[in-house]
């Protein structure tokens, strides 16, 4: 493993640990590392088991949200504006982030798993919290990032474009975005 891999790697178990505080910078800037791209596509080309590759900095991305999304929801609501502003802000960044990760690893041609995206979208739109603010990244996502590639729409199942709910809750997404859009 290259020394800027490492970093990539270290970087990763800080995000998945409670040391984060400057992780989601050091993230975004060894993700413009060439280096560390070149390598990660290298690693997610060759699928060979033990290395770091998209899907394994995806998996650790994957967790870090999910972490930060139950500890910005258990906190107390009866707080101050500006602290309210400020978890939204942290919402907001960490909902980027990841929008940000996918489409930096998917620029060159897919590299994540197709089932790892759908699971990823999923599951934010089944939950009503993460669904109201992350909800228009996962279309995004969903639309520019999944079903706009044509390998991706092949790997979905004839099981799945029909037995899973996923573009039901989509279409009803949509659906509460464009009333939403016509409210204001």
């Amino acid at each position: 493993m290259s020394l800027a891999l490492h970093d990539l790697f270290i970087c990763c178990r800080q995000l998945e640990n409670d040391t984060a505080t400057d992780g989601i910078k050091k993230f975004k800037q060894l993700l413009c590392n060439s280096e560390i791209v070149l390598q990660l596509d290298r690693n997610s080309d060759s699928r060979q088991a033990r290395q770091l590759d998209w899907d394994a900095v995806f998996e650790a991305l994957q967790r870090y949200f999910h972490k930060e999304i139950r500890s910005l929801t258990m906190t107390n609501p009866n707080v101050s504006v500006s602290t309210q502003v400020s978890r939204q802000k942290k919402m907001q960044d960490i909902g980027s982030l990841v929008k940000y990760f996918i489409r930096r690893a998917n620029e060159r041609g897919p590299k994540l798993r197709c089932q790892e995206l759908l699971n990823y979208v999923l599951k934010i739109l089944r939950d009503a919290t993460s669904c109201a603010v992350y909800g228009a990244d996962c279309s995004s996502v969903l639309l520019k990032d999944i079903l706009s590639v044509r390998k991706y729409w092949c790997e979905i199942s004839q099981q799945q474009w029909s037995g899973n709910p996923m573009f039901v809750f989509f279409f009803l997404l949509l659906s509460f975005m464009n009333n939403h859009i016509q409210q204001n």
